[in-house]
């Protein structure tokens, strides 16, 4: 009777204790961090190359869901080496002094059938503003045997709020901004299980030194 009576009471215990969110990581073959802007009358797309990340998912127990991102400014990326040059001096991202960007959430919530509200802290040259993720969860499957979830999310910014203010007031002849104040923010995110992905790291066979290395 006892023994059952512990068995009850541990089981109970289970049942009410939190789940805990399965926690990912990046995978960057498979994820894309971008951005938008307009420029008189179109958009110029851009990227960062280099950024790295994680998160806790769980869609049962939004409680415990967050996401951290961390982006290397120096690795901006719009097709124009002179344009990336000019984006990383002190007229606009000043990398040498802020080298990096970084999101750190702070609530979770449903926002619908497979879409979520991400609230959470955006640094951009050392300043901090709270933005929100419009996210869509798109669904799980395994990859080398190691499991997956993806989203993409988005938001919308005006650079001004982070003290980007270079080109703010300028306009064409035809009354257009020169450079728009409202970024765009694309972030296209596959997640791969921590645990499982660093196994998978340990068991994949060392590269192949090149001639160079041999020489």
């Amino acid at each position: 009777m006892k023994r059952m009576f512990l068995a009850a009471l541990a089981f109970s215990l289970l049942a009410l204790s939190p789940l805990k969110a399965t926690e990912y990581v990046f995978d960057k073959a498979h994820s894309h961090v971008g951005f938008s802007v307009s420029h008189i009358l179109g958009k110029v797309p851009g990227e960062f190359k280099d950024y790295d990340g994680g998160f806790n998912f769980d869609s049962k127990n939004l409680d415990k869901a967050k996401v951290n991102v961390t982006i290397q400014v120096d690795s901006i990326n719009t097709g124009i080496d002179k344009r990336d040059g000019h984006l990383k001096s002190p007229d606009f991202f000043d990398s040498a002094k802020f080298p990096t960007i970084t999101f750190v959430s702070k609530k979770v919530t449903s926002a619908g059938d497979q879409k979520y509200s991400v609230l959470g802290d955006l640094t951009i040259h050392g300043v901090s503003k709270a933005v929100t993720l419009d996210t869509e969860y798109l669904g799980q499957d395994e990859m080398m045997g190691t499991p997956i979830v993806a989203f993409s999310a988005t938001t919308k910014i005006d650079r001004r709020d982070f003290g980007l203010v270079w080109g703010k007031d300028k306009v064409t002849s035809g009354g257009n901004l020169m450079l728009g104040n409202e970024v765009t923010i694309q972030l296209d995110i596959t997640g791969m299980d921590k645990v499982k992905a660093a196994e998978m790291m340990k068991k994949a066979p060392a590269p192949k030194p090149t001639e160079a290395a041999k020489n």
